[in-house]
């Protein structure tokens, strides 16, 4: 790239004799033959051997460091020491001195002297120096070769001087290091770089430089000055290079900033040469490579040095006159590029120039305001796009929206969106204008925004699909789904489209979390329009449920290992079927028969209400086959069901077998004799008391009580005067009093179903009203057959130990009993018969 492209600035003020005349008041008539600067001071060195110290105060202190002359000079950048190459006598190889300054009271110290000694050893002028952080030394001859020293450079006897292989003849112009293993190498004819690890030399170019021509910095690395360009190396090849035409005196790094000294050319210096009176001229060039630009472009007399320290930049001329180039400071260099309306190099120097990112946002906004005014709104809002997140957002879309220019309004938009400054609003405008521009040019924006798989646009997807689901619920459906956003398709699904099956369908293949949510939310929408469908899901998503979508053996069972088995909570899904009773029917049948689906009290106390509500409603034909289904759950020993609930449904509608179970369950048998009677079956009442007689022998008598038929009177008769002996049942009271209608029994005669009259009492309950005239047997005889009916045997005489147990005061049970859990006063007392007969 030619720098004449450049664009040309001012941005350094010139400040002529900044020392007050100190230099050329201590230089007087001599030639400065060797300049450096570094740790907070100048060193200017001339042909009489003199080195010249200057402060920050331009205070100089002039050292004797040779006989005749000073040739190189380095300053260490960030320790007070300086390295000298210069001549004590004639004719031999010049001396390397290192000069210790940290001492401010006292005069430098002469730390370490050495010979710089070529390869050959004859005498060879010193024509390039390089030095890094003590420990390296380099030195370049005028015949070529280069010289290293390893150690520490401040010591007399430390280290030793070795020659570099394959430097060539061609004298060295520039030495510099980078870091302590390259050393870039630049003679008349050609570029190197050294490995000095390795050993090896590495021929970067065969085109060489001037003494002064090259120079290494960090970021750029080694620049040569060529006589038709400026060439850029780094330690594998050549980089970039700039077309620059004229013969260079010295070039060197300031910042970022490459300064270039050229011999002026042209009219003015013909003119000059013409007189031979004026003195030769050379031009400073100032350019910013980072952008592009000519900073700073000015003639002076001839230059001597080009010296950077304090922060800032000099110049010494031939005539000992130093001049100050200050740089503008940021502020002035923009408010010149926005007079000159240059926005885009304002923002490219704040930008290197570490601007804060307020002003930056500033400048894009004038800059954004100033294409808008000249109608460029397309790169006027490629401006205002690097102004989100500082710049209010409504400025510009006020500006785009009044202007109609939907483009770029979406562009703006989108980027709003891909950095995460996007707001409800904000979405719906960009999905709006994709309506619009749709509806216009038929582009299919929305389309290829739905579709879009650019995960860079951060948009709130709720509020997308809420606007596009006005438009086209199928596009909305769409978003949706690509974003997996599972509530808002089945909404869709289910509000907009009504396809019921479609949503099962798509629930079918989500994972079990999500299938069971949103089973839960809008099931009993799909079981009242998908009943049979949505059944079988729910069987599957409570038994064991894979999603539809993945294989059915996957890698867990290839690798021989058991797959988890998920399931969902079948009482969640009951209260849905509630107005589908077969449904319901069917899937908690499934349930309970389902392996390894252990079903709660929910599922069969349901289950078994749903049985007998279709068991009501069958016609009588059907009712049969129906009751054996419901009570083949009824007796199985698994079904966890809750017998009061389910007695009192059986007894709400009436059926009467589960009743019957559930008494003999619960063992209210006299219950279920009162049942049958009250339903007219005193055979199966009898079947009742010859099952449970011996355990409840109440039961014979509300047989008795309820006015059986005649022959079931000489079965009942005969148990309770069976019970009625051994003083477990006593049939005088129920021979005296009938049902509730008054009726004696002894009216009944003998195979009769009705009672007659008194004089025709039948023959065979007379022997009974005999046995109840008999006396009644004594206390005693009553507590010992009722003891020996209960199988007890007493070794103690009742009558004893009542009496003891009356007159001897007793507080706690005897151990025995209470370990077989009996009470003596409960066991012992008298038959309240007994006690009666005696009050008597």
């Amino acid at each position: 790239m030619a720098f004449l492209e450049w664009r040309r600035f001012t941005f350094f003020d010139v400040h002529n004799n900044v020392d007050n005349g100190k230099i050329a008041e201590c230089l007087q008539d001599t030639t400065v033959s060797a300049t450096t600067s570094g740790h907070n001071h100048i060193v200017l060195c001339d042909v009489t051997g003199l080195a010249h110290i200057i402060s920050r105060s331009w205070e100089i202190l002039s050292i004797k460091a040779y006989e005749l002359t000073i040739t190189l000079a380095q300053q260490l950048p960030h320790d007070p020491y300086l390295v000298t190459i210069g001549d004590d006598e004639p004719g031999l190889n010049p001396l390397i001195k290192v000069w210790d300054w940290s001492r401010n009271d006292r005069h430098p110290n002469c730390c370490r002297v050495s010979r710089a000694v070529p390869s050959h050893m004859r005498p060879t002028p010193a024509t390039a120096l390089a030095v890094h952080n003590k420990n390296l030394l380099a030195v370049g001859f005028q015949d070529g070769s280069v010289s290293l020293f390893r150690g520490d450079i401040t010591r007399q006897r430390s280290g030793k001087m070795r020659t570099l292989p394959d430097s060539g003849t061609s004298p060295i112009t520039g030495l510099a290091f980078k870091g302590a293993d390259k050393l870039f190498v630049v003679s008349r004819t050609c570029a190197m770089v050294y490995w000095l690890a390795a050993g090896r030399c590495v021929t970067l170019d065969a085109m060489g430089a001037a003494a002064g021509c090259s120079v290494l910095a960090d970021r750029h690395g080694l620049t040569v000055a060529a006589a038709d360009a400026i060439y850029c190396y780094t330690t594998e090849g050549r980089g970039p290079c700039y077309a620059l035409a004229g013969e260079k005196v010295r070039i060197n790094w300031f910042r970022n900033y490459l300064v270039i000294v050229t011999n002026e050319t042209g009219a003015k210096s013909t003119a000059s040469t013409s007189s031979g009176l004026a003195p030769k001229l050379h031009h400073l060039t100032i350019l910013d490579i980072q952008n592009k630009s000519i900073v700073f472009s000015k003639t002076f007399a001839e230059i001597d040095a080009v010296l950077t320290e304090w922060g800032s930049f000099y110049v010494l001329t031939r005539g000992k006159e130093m001049v100050y180039l200050e740089e503008k400071d940021l502020q002035s260099k923009l408010s010149l590029l926005f007079k000159k309306n240059l926005y885009d190099v304002a923002i490219r120097i704040a930008s290197t120039q570490h601007y804060d990112a307020e002003g930056l946002t500033e400048i894009y906004k004038q800059y954004g305001d100033h294409l808008y005014s000249k109608g460029d709104l397309k790169s006027a809002i490629d401006q205002y796009v690097k102004t989100i997140g500082w710049l209010e957002t409504s400025y510009v879309i006020r500006k785009y929206l009044e202007s109609r220019h939907l483009e770029c309004l979406v562009q703006y938009l989108e980027e709003l969106h891909k950095k995460g400054f996007a707001t409800e609003d904000h979405t719906t405008l960009l999905l709006t204008c994709y309506v619009k521009i749709d509806q216009h040019d038929q582009q299919g924006k929305l389309k290829e925004f739905i579709n879009s798989k650019d995960k860079a646009i951060d948009f709130d997807v709720d509020v997308a699909i809420k606007v596009v689901r006005q438009v086209s619920p199928d596009d909305a459906l769409s978003l949706a789904a690509n974003h997996k956003r599972h509530d808002w398709c089945l909404r869709v699904v289910l509000e907009d489209k009504k396809d019921y099956y479609q949503a099962l369908n798509y629930i079918a293949e989500l994972e079990f979390e999500d299938a069971d949510r949103y089973m839960k939310k809008y099931g009993h929408k799909l079981i009242q329009h998908e009943p049979e469908e949505s059944t079988k899901l729910l069987k599957l998503l409570c038994t064991d449920y894979k999603p539809r979508s993945k294989p059915l053996v996957d890698e867990v069972t290839l690798s021989g290992g058991d797959r988890e088995c998920v399931r969902a909570e079948p009482d969640d899904y009951i209260h849905m079927f509630l107005c589908n009773s077969e449904c319901l029917i069917d899937f908690l049948e499934h349930m309970t028969s389902a392996t390894g689906a252990k079903c709660s009290s929910l599922v069969y106390n349901t289950l078994i209400e749903h049985y007998i509500h279709v068991w009501a409603k069958l016609p009588d034909v059907d009712k049969p086959q129906y009751e054996q289904k419901i009570f083949k759950v009824l007796q199985d020993p698994e079904a966890n069901y809750d017998k009061d609930q389910t007695l009192i449904i059986c007894q709400m509608l009436g059926f009467k077998l589960g009743i019957l179970h559930l008494y003999e369950e619960k063992k209210l048998w006299r219950a279920a004799v009162a049942l049958h009677l009250r339903a007219g079956a005193p055979d199966a009442a009898l079947v009742m008391c010859r099952r449970r007689g011996a355990a409840c022998p109440q039961l014979w008598r509300d047989v008795l009580r309820a006015a059986p038929p005649a022959r079931c009177l000489p079965e009942a008769l005969r148990a309770v005067d069976e019970f009625r002996s051994c003083g477990r049942c006593r049939g005088s009271k129920v021979l005296c009093t009938g049902p509730r209608t008054r009726t004696p029994l002894a009216l009944y005669a003998a195979g009769e179903s009705r009672p007659c009259g008194r004089r025709r009492r039948s023959k065979v309950l007379w022997p009974i009203l005999r046995a109840e005239r008999r006396p009644r047997c004594t206390p005693q005889m009553s507590f010992d057959l009722a003891a020996a009916a209960e199988g007890r045997k007493f070794y103690v005489p009742a009558r004893e130990l009542v009496r003891r147990l009356r007159c001897t005061p007793r507080v706690s049970l005897d151990l025995a009993a209470a370990a077989e859990g009996r009470k003596f006063y409960g066991q012992f007392c008298e038959p309240n018969a007994a006690r009666a007969a005696r009050r008597r």
